[in-house]
């Protein structure tokens, strides 16, 4: 059997919250055989339930959250006027959400991350926060998350489950950003910390026969142990979801080290299409061959579910279905069914949906198509790993340029280094001239490259129709854009890092070149920005295109740049 039991879509956010993506979504899911909508949104529980307890609602047993309203409205009115309604009001956008996927024989599932809580709460109990520092040891949160999730599942008894990542300092409160020092803080480890939360949320939905999902999301190879540590704990029936790649979605990175290393435990690996990190689709990444080796691995690894987000929580309106990246949706929905899916196939699927193939074509025309498109679009990602990539590392602020070289280092060395998972590259970035000469040859590749397809794509297959045609040049006349702007970005950090770290006594051909080399670029960055500015200016693309292609940032570099340049000399051999 080559599908998986669970093969889920995941839509972000603002899109959670917008019945018109949600429809789209389900159409979608039912016509490519996919089981599972996943709703994410960090706080998602904490806007659609009050918790009553809380607000003076205190029988044991309501019927719908109508009848705790009958009780609080006074007091939420008081305390939190804008909460009053929020929550009934999305209570019944949900479950007609919940009705319109029933329909078609889809299970819904939320998605968030723990610990959330309205604002309210610190005022009605103060002790929560010490010295200015919300407390993430309290045994309050504990009894909070029981009743919240209690509650949730009065009101939604349809939804499925809960999958939470309790790790990540992007919730309110985690022991893994905790700053309270106070002495329970200082005495709880990460591990009971974990497990204290994960059975807090495991009881009540135990009770209401729904499934937790825990999600192993992590920023470092630490925490990564610290939470494996406390799942191998937990009980049998919890399952995990796994991204891919450890610590998030670089294609880059290799696979997730623990997936196949979760005992009896039910595992979900997680996929995302729309590129957070690999060019939102405006720098396009076609993943058909990385989807179809990663699931492989998932499968032989005992994986039984595969999920796949459409979209990121921080760039409001932009989805995998917007971009040319809506070919990966279409790859993981083939793939999640049948694991040897033909590759064509899913290109021609996309193209016939997409309307982009002229009439009354025969299928042999239509197949000739899907083959051309194919042969173009499959190198994209050959590009992307040589743009917001450098030599393998993250080098790029969720796929936008950096602003300055701490930024860029940081980004790439730190916040999402790779040489926490694989050391061969702990010298990835290094000034050896050697290495400096491979990363600028690196830019210039992508830039031929996609020149190269965009020839390509200009000559175009007679199978097109005319709008197709001029999409698909549009796409990438602004792919290469993109591409230019990573090369000089990346050219001008590389070589102003030389300058900062090498000696000019007794230089090589290479570094007797490097300062006008490094002026050169300078130059073309400061040209680059007004090119992106007089687009701003000038056309009328969609709002994602100029925050991608930004010519205040390429100015925040330039202008970091220059002043470094202007503070140090060639550094003195030690």
């Amino acid at each position: 059997m080559t599908e998986f039991k669970t093969r889920a879509l995941e839509i972000h956010s603002q899109h959670a919250w917008n019945y018109n993506w949600i429809m789209k979504a389900l159409r979608f899911m039912k016509a490519h055989h996919l089981n599972t909508l996943v709703l994410h949104r960090n706080d998602f529980i904490d806007l659609i339930v009050y918790p009553g307890k809380y607000f003076g609602a205190s029988r044991e047993k309501y019927n719908t959250i109508f009848e705790r309203y009958q009780e609080i409205f006074r007091v939420l009115y008081k305390y939190t006027p804008t909460r009053r309604s929020g929550p009934y009001q999305r209570r019944a956008f949900l479950k007609r959400v919940i009705e319109m996927a029933r329909r078609e024989g889809i299970e819904v599932f939320i998605e968030n991350k723990e610990l959330y809580f309205p604002e309210i709460i610190l005022e009605f109990y103060p002790d929560l926060v010490k010295d200015g520092k919300i407390c993430a040891s309290d045994p309050f949160w504990w009894e909070f998350t029981r009743i919240k999730y209690q509650e949730f599942f009065e009101e939604f008894p349809e939804i499925s489950g809960i999958i939470t990542a309790p790790a990540t300092g992007e919730s309110k409160v985690s022991i893994t950003s905790n700053r309270c020092t106070c002495e329970r803080c200082r005495n709880t480890t990460r591990q009971d910390w974990f497990r204290n939360l994960a059975m807090a949320m495991y009881e009540p939905l135990q009770a209401a026969g729904k499934k937790l999902v825990i999600r192993d999301f992590v920023f470092d190879a630490k925490a990564h142990h610290d939470i494996a540590a406390a799942m191998e704990q937990l009980p049998q029936d919890i399952a995990f979801a796994l991204k891919n790649t450890p610590h998030d979605f670089y294609p880059t990175f290799p696979d997730n080290p623990r997936i196949g290393k979760v005992g009896e435990h039910e595992q979900w690996i997680e996929f995302d299409s729309m590129g957070q990190y690999f060019g939102w689709g405006i720098g396009p990444a076609i993943m058909v061959d990385d989807y179809r080796r990663r699931m492989k691995l998932a499968k032989e690894n005992g994986a039984a579910g595969v999920i796949v987000r459409t979209d990121w929580e921080s760039l409001d309106g932009h989805t995998s279905f917007d971009t040319l990246n809506e070919i990966n949706l279409y790859a993981f929905s083939a793939l999640s069914n049948n694991l040897q899916a033909d590759g064509t196939a899913i290109y021609q699927e996309w193209l016939e949906d997409s309307k982009l193939l002229a009439p009354d074509l025969t299928e042999e025309q239509k197949r000739e198509a899907a083959l051309w498109a194919e042969a173009v679009l499959s190198q994209a990602w050959d590009v992307i790993k040589r743009t917001p990539y450098v030599n393998d590392c993250v080098f790029s602020d969720s796929s936008q340029l950096p602003v300055s070289l701490e930024h860029a280092l940081w980004l790439s060395e730190e916040k999402n280094s790779l040489k926490d998972w694989d050391p061969s590259k702990a010298n990835a970035l290094s000034t050896d001239e050697h290495n400096v000469q491979l990363i600028m040859d690196e830019k210039d590749e992508a830039l031929k490259l996609v020149r190269h397809l965009l020839s390509q794509v200009r000559e175009g297959h007679g199978a097109l129709t005319a709008e197709a045609h001029c999409y698909l040049i549009e796409c990438f006349e602004v792919f290469e854009k993109y591409v230019q702007a990573f090369r000089i970005v990346v050219h001008t950090i590389i070589l102003t890092k030389y300058r900062q770290e090498r000696s000019a006594g007794n230089p090589t051909s290479f570094g007797a070149d490097a300062e006008k080399l490094l002026q050169e670029k300078m130059g073309e960055l400061a040209a680059l920005a007004g090119e992106f500015q007089n687009m701003f200016e000038t056309t009328d693309f969609n709002h994602r295109v100029y925050t991608l292609l930004d010519a205040d940032r390429l100015l925040a570099l330039h202008s970091d740049l220059s002043k470094k340049l202007q503070q140090t000399t060639w550094a003195e051999k030690k």
